[in-house]
């Protein structure tokens, strides 16, 4: 398969996940109204077992107040747990329609990076290998300051840097994913960690190249453009993609000067 022909399918797949992407926008802010009415109904539940302790609990013998009171615990543990299940998916979803906003936006505007890695982060809490299966490490510096640009350019280059480190980890035993970020003589500073099988130095010398791939197979086609693209994405405001791995650690630096 010669370039065109790579960069043709990429492309199909590009509007392919696209067209999926606002579909799903629009269902996730369906989801907000009956998200309501369930947290409404958990609400009232919570209510009348109070009415209910109030008014009925004091008729009955010590045996069967005993018996009550468990049985009137347990509901409220279990309407408790399922008020925060519900209200974890109100977040997510607020958080997915505020992101589709922040991305649809044309002009350039000013962005905590570090508030973008915190949502890009949360976001990856849907992914269920991120999840359970990796253990994660931040660290944010506070004095970072505030970068004017298109939300998009940051959220994707810094997915598509994600991506590649949970890919790398998917085959090994001990996953550890370490974001962190800091100020240091007048540039910001992003450093991605992973613990996986780490790249070759002939390999390293060639991951900016287009199409250039390790990981492609008929099941999971890669094209290849992950670290290209998002070295494009942040070159307008002079930024540096910067790799060191060896096997079992990868570190990939991002460097984003003042001004």
């Amino acid at each position: 398969m010669d370039e065109h022909e790579r960069l043709w399918l990429e492309l199909v797949r590009y509007y392919r996940h696209s067209a999926v992407g606002q579909r799903c926008t629009g269902i996730v802010h369906n989801f907000n109204t009956p998200l309501q009415v369930l947290s409404l109904y958990c609400e009232l539940l919570q209510r009348k077992d109070d009415e209910e302790k109030n008014k009925l609990a004091k008729r009955l013998t010590p045996e069967l107040q005993a018996d009550w009171e468990q049985y009137y615990q347990y509901r409220q543990d279990k309407t408790r747990q399922l008020l925060d299940e519900i209200r974890k998916l109100q977040q997510l979803a607020q958080l997915i329609i505020q992101q589709g906003v922040h991305e649809d936006e044309r002009g350039r505007q000013s962005f905590d990076l570090n508030a973008i890695l915190r949502d890009e982060l949360e976001l990856y809490e849907a992914n269920r290998f991120f999840k359970h299966m990796v253990d994660k490490r931040y660290y944010f510096d506070q004095d970072l300051p505030p970068i004017a640009g298109y939300y998009i350019d940051f959220s994707q280059s810094f997915r598509l840097l994600v991506d590649n480190a949970l890919e790398a980890m998917e085959l090994v035993q001990l996953r550890v994913l370490t974001v962190e970020t800091a100020w240091q003589e007048r540039h910001r500073i992003i450093r991605i960690g992973d613990t996986g099988v780490g790249m070759a130095p002939e390999v390293q010398s060639r991951l900016f190249e287009p199409f250039f791939t390790t990981k492609d197979s008929p099941e999971r086609p890669h094209a290849g453009l992950g670290l290209y693209m998002a070295r494009r994405l942040l070159n307008p405001y002079g930024g540096e993609i910067k790799i060191q791995s060896q096997p079992g650690e990868t570190w990939v630096t991002v460097v984003l000067p003042l001004g």
